[in-house]
């Protein structure tokens, strides 16, 4: 019996390639307040994230169903294509949602109040939630962007409130993760989608700010636009630079220097990167999934000199099996190793 397709269904319909972003938002929470998690706790903070990633993501889908249906990136998708039904999707998301709080109750420290915990996670549901039901269809899409940034960055307060009180590292991380959405949701995604979206009268930020296509498919972005972008790129290159100078995580002074050194190196990546994007010498599809995986890895540089070696090894697991999975990161390394 050929396997393949089931796989092949199940990756696109859980958005497996995206699923290692979620997953370490509880753990970044948790590892900001506990800095030397323990596997098995890092286990059970992965598990809350991959089954509100479950909830997150299928619930989108479902959502926006009828527009995927016009999106080449979406063709294939088994919710399109009608290999899993509406209702079949709506009762794995609903379930998603308990099997997250039932994780999370697991992952408790014994000392630690739940409450708080399990409104952060309930918040995190809500946000997303309306996010899905209203994204591309609110008059002002950058409300919307900022719902979503709000679910996520209580997703990664969720994981720090079970392991105790969140500090000033966990607020830092909060802003860089809302920043990270904001840029991804409003810039990434809205421009790769821009084509479907006009056609089918969608509102996103990329067409509050008057993107256009031309009848060739290049993008055409306003200036204003630009400022946006290169504002949160700012902040997102600012954010962790500050935190590892401080020392935000109280590492030793080695660990400290190893911190710093890789933050630094992915903020010198990112510069570069973009600058080959700015003088046109990569394709915005590579150029995109590039961008992606860096911004995806600050926080872990900041963040994983100052964990525990095995847990650092699980997070570091967490962050680029899925990563690495998808074939568009292998496509946009292989062209920009033939530049």
């Amino acid at each position: 019996m050929n396997f393949k397709p089931w796989l092949d269904d199940i990756y696109r319909f859980v958005r497996f390639s995206a699923s290692g972003a979620t997953m370490v938002l509880p753990v970044l929470g948790a590892v900001s307040v506990e800095p030397r998690l323990s596997p098995g706790a890092m286990i059970k903070l992965v598990g809350m994230g991959a089954a509100f990633h479950i909830f997150a993501y299928v619930h989108n889908d479902l959502c926006d169903r009828e527009l995927d249906r016009t999106q080449p990136l979406r063709a294939d998708y088994p919710l399109i294509q009608g290999r899993i039904s509406p209702p079949q999707a709506g009762a794995v998301a609903i379930l998603a949602v308990p099997a997250a709080f039932a994780l999370q109750t697991t992952g408790m420290v014994s000392t630690t109040p739940l409450r708080p915990a399990r409104l952060a996670l309930g918040l995190a549901v809500l946000a997303l939630g309306a996010y899905n039901h209203w994204g591309k269809r609110a008059c002002w899409p950058i409300l919307t962007d900022l719902i979503q940034a709000l679910g996520w960055t209580a997703l990664l307060a969720a994981g720090a409130l079970q392991r105790g009180k969140p500090t000033r590292l966990t607020a830092l991380l909060a802003l860089y993760e809302s920043l990270v959405i904001m840029l991804v949701n409003g810039v990434h995604g809205a421009l790769r989608d821009l084509a479907n979206d006009r056609d089918r009268g969608a509102h996103t930020t990329a067409i509050m700010f008057g993107a256009t296509v031309d009848t060739h498919g290049n993008i055409e972005v306003p200036l204003l636009m630009k400022i946006y972008a290169l504002s949160l790129q700012t902040c997102l290159l600012s954010l962790p630079l500050w935190g590892a100078s401080t020392n935000q995580m109280a590492l030793t002074p080695a660990a400290q220097r190893v911190a710093l050194g890789t933050v630094r190196l992915t903020a010198l990546l990112t510069a570069a990167l973009l600058g080959q994007g700015l003088r046109g010498k990569l394709r915005p599809v590579d150029l995109g999934m590039l961008h992606l995986i860096l911004l995806l890895s600050m926080p872990i540089a900041l963040v994983s000199p100052g964990m525990a070696p095995t847990s650092r090894g699980l997070l570091l697991t967490v962050h680029l099996v899925p990563l690495l999975a998808n074939g568009m990161t292998w496509q946009a390394l292989q062209r920009l190793g033939r530049r």
